[in-house]
Order: C-alpha cells, then structure tokens, then sequence
C-alpha cells in the first residue's frame, strides 16, 4: 500500500471502529500489547469482522492515547482534527468552502466518519460549529502561508532578472526589493530604465500564478500607484514552477480593469490571460 493509499484508509469508519476497539481492550487489559490485542479482537469478536485492524494499529501510532473513546462522538472528532491537521488530504481546500462542498469531495467511506462523529448534524451544536471553523481557519492560514512564500519566490525571480538586465543596460545601480521594507508601497521592486537622457526609475509589482492559464489579482492599491506612475510602472507576472515570465504595461492592464460606478468603488479584482 502506498502512502497515499494508507492516509486514504485512515478516514475510513472501519479503521476508528479498529481504533476504539483496541483502545478500550488495552484500557481494561493494561499489560497487553496493541499487537497482541488486535489478534485477539480479530479471532474473538464476530462484530469486528469488517473493522480494518491493520489501519487501526497505524491510527493508534498516531492518536494520542488519553483519546480512549469512552465518549466515542467527541472523541471522534478530537482524532479527526489531528489526523487532517497532520496529513492535510487533498479535500482540506474545502474547508472554507463550508460543509456541503466538502462533502461532495470525500468518498462514502469519509462521509460516514464525519457523520458518526456528528459533523453534519442538520442543527449543529456550539462545539460542532467551532470544530468545523477551527479547520476552515487553519486552511486559510496555510494557504495565506502557502501564497506569500510564492510571492516571494516570484519576487526573487526578478529581483535576478533585473540584476541582468540592468548589466546588459550597462547600468550599475542594483534593484531594490521595496515590499521587504515596505509592503504597501503599491509596487514590489524599485528598479532602473535606460533612456537618452539617462536612467529612470522603473517600479515593478510582481505576480505569480500556478495555474495553467495565467491570471493575477490585482488591488485597487496597486492599480492606484500603476496609474500614477503610468510609463516607469509594470507588472511581472511569472507562471510557476516553470518560472515564465511576462511583463505588462499598464496599458496591457487597463484593458482588464473596471471602472467605479455610484457610490461602488471595486477593491480586488481577478484578472485571466
């Protein structure tokens, strides 16, 4: 089996029913070891025939042991929480989203957990509700995390581009890296331009997207400071992980961004190419 399969199979009802039962046969036979004691379920208890034994022993690795599931609903959800926050399945994104969406992403078997463990009760108690807020927290977190470490790789990207560029242009001035200094500068990077009459400032703010058609979010700061700038303004959009880079005008952008009406003024907006 490989990792991912066996992460899989943990969420499964069978591997807690595996887990509860050992945990309570070690809880009244204290000086049996988990092994010896799921051989012994496995041969004596006809109840336990579909219970994943293999499974159960790998959850109870895992689970700290003051979880003995002598109340087996909150219990449920206390090891729920440590097995999601530990291996982050590919469903965690649905979080946020609220419980029906991430119910459409698990498998039968997932969706008979959460419900043994109340999840999904139509008329959610106080701890139920803080339990499903406190993952939608944690995923939001990690994918604020996830996001800034991506701007920051995207931001060293041309950080190195403009060092050779500006060799190239014969110009010895180094960029400077303002959003480490200052992060609502409306740009990311101050660099340099040639022109007849010398060099000028030329401000950079960077984007970086993962997805296979490149799109940016852009923020009514950074459009405001684009504006203002005009010429000595662009954008560098790097696609990642192939590390493609695209550099756009404020025409380029213009074209994609809406205008104010009434008393509506817009504040973040998506833009696809």
């Amino acid at each position: 089996m490989s990792s991912s399969e066996a992460v899989i199979s943990e969420f499964r009802m069978s591997a807690f029913v595996a887990l509860t039962a050992l945990r309570r046969y070690i809880r009244d036979h204290p000086d049996t070891t988990v092994e010896e004691a799921a051989k012994s379920l496995e041969r004596s208890d006809a109840d336990l025939a579909a219970a994943d034994f293999d499974c159960g022993l790998r959850l109870h690795t895992q689970i700290p042991l003051e979880i003995d599931f002598a109340q087996p609903t909150e219990s449920l959800r206390r090891a729920l929480s440590i097995l999601i926050s530990a291996h982050r399945p590919w469903w965690c994104r649905f979080f946020p989203l609220g419980r029906q969406r991430l119910a459409t992403a698990l498998t039968q078997d997932e969706v008979q957990t959460f419900r043994s463990a109340g999840l999904f009760e139509e008329y959610p108690s106080e701890d139920i509700v803080e339990w499903w807020d406190g993952l939608a927290s944690m995923m939001r977190s990690l994918e604020n995390q996830r996001l800034n470490e991506q701007g920051r790789e995207a931001e060293q990207l041309s950080l190195a581009h403009e060092r050779s560029r500006l060799i190239s242009l014969g110009i010895q001035e180094q960029p400077r890296w303002t959003a480490l200094d200052d992060n609502g500068a409306g740009y990311d990077i101050q660099s340099y331009e040639k022109t007849e009459f010398g060099r000028k400032n030329l401000l950079i703010e960077v984007k970086s997207t993962k997805r296979s058609l490149p799109q940016m979010i852009l923020t009514r700061g950074e459009w405001d400071a684009a504006t203002k700038y005009g010429q000595a303004y662009v954008f560098h959009l790097w696609q990642l992980p192939c590390k493609t880079l695209t550099v756009l005008t404020v025409e380029d952008v213009a074209k994609h961004v809406p205008s104010d009406n009434g008393t509506g003024r817009w504040r973040e907006l998506e833009i696809q190419f």
